[in-house]
């Protein structure tokens, strides 16, 4: 399959919205870029942002359901040949995310699409079906760095072995936003994560409900390629005060702006405090 080369101009606008997923500016930039395109699909997706931004900082009422129709039906447009795949989702912040079974994204068929124009719009992929080996077998694609966001909620646990093959992958520069739950990964796997120089883009990471403990903690604050990360949510896991001790002692976040670790009962009074002294009301703890 032969698709025409993305715009580099848009390429560019979109690595700055993915590069600060929080920030209203650069979207407002890419709408305002969107406009002058002459193209009525560019005007949508412009109009889009621009009203998923108002809604979100309440200057818009919700969406009435007629408004709804017209955005499900700018949705599966935007998708483009992606549609012809099993995926669903909604605009956030005026831009696509998708949940798609893992299996798909393996087809030979998908892989051109990683690096379409399309696809480069979309900021999350949430993937169902995706065991250990499908996890192992995505991150092994050289067309998965085209993937800015990802987040897998699996059936059962990755295992350790498969989770750290997957966040050891050098395919992994374009993940701005990781939310792992249940996975498992250990600390094998926290440190395969922190150990990869490939991860230096990423901004936001989940890694709650996946009975981690201090050891892998402390791999994470050990990391030394995750100086971007703005949220880290640690919450439900088995931390306890040697793990707080070790974030609190971390030089590794020198940009994080939230830390969550609620649900972190093994973590007594002194971790708190320990952990308060350091990040202050950035830290949740209860």
């Amino acid at each position: 399959m032969s698709l025409p080369p993305p715009r580099s101009v848009l390429i560019a606008l979109l690595d700055a919205v993915k590069d600060h997923p929080d920030d209203d500016t650069p979207r407002l930039v890419l709408a305002d870029w969107l406009d002058e395109q002459d193209n009525e699909l560019d005007a949508a997706r412009a109009k889009n942002i621009r009203k998923d931004i108002a809604r979100e900082r309440g200057a818009l009422p919700p969406a009435a359901n007629m408004e709804l129709r017209v955005q499900a039906t700018l949705f599966q447009r935007c998708l483009g040949l992606l549609a012809a795949f099993p995926i669903s989702g909604e605009f956030a912040r005026g831009l696509p995310h998708v949940t798609i079974d893992g299996p798909a994204l393996l087809q030979p068929a998908f892989r051109p699409l990683f690096a379409s124009e399309e696809f480069a719009f979309v900021q999350f992929v949430q993937l169902n079906n995706a065991g250990g080996p499908r996890m192992e077998a995505m991150a092994a694609l050289p067309e998965f760095r085209h993937v800015a966001g990802l987040g897998v909620y699996p059936f059962n646990p990755l295992g350790t072995g498969s989770a750290a093959k997957f966040f050891g992958s050098p395919n992994l520069t374009g993940l701005r936003q990781i939310a792992f739950r249940s996975v498992q990964p250990g600390a094998v796997g926290v440190q395969a994560l922190a150990a990869n120089p490939a991860l230096a883009r990423l901004r936001k990471l989940n890694l709650a409900h996946n009975k981690l403990v201090d050891k892998a903690l402390a791999a994470l604050a050990a990391g030394k390629h995750l100086s971007a990360l703005e949220v880290l949510d640690l919450s439900d896991n088995n931390i306890g005060d040697a793990g707080a001790e070790s974030l609190a002692a971390s030089t590794a976040f020198p940009h994080l702006r939230e830390l969550n670790l609620r649900e972190c009962s093994r973590i007594t009074d002194r971790g708190k405090q320990l952990l308060r002294d350091k990040f202050g009301d950035r830290v949740k703890l209860d």
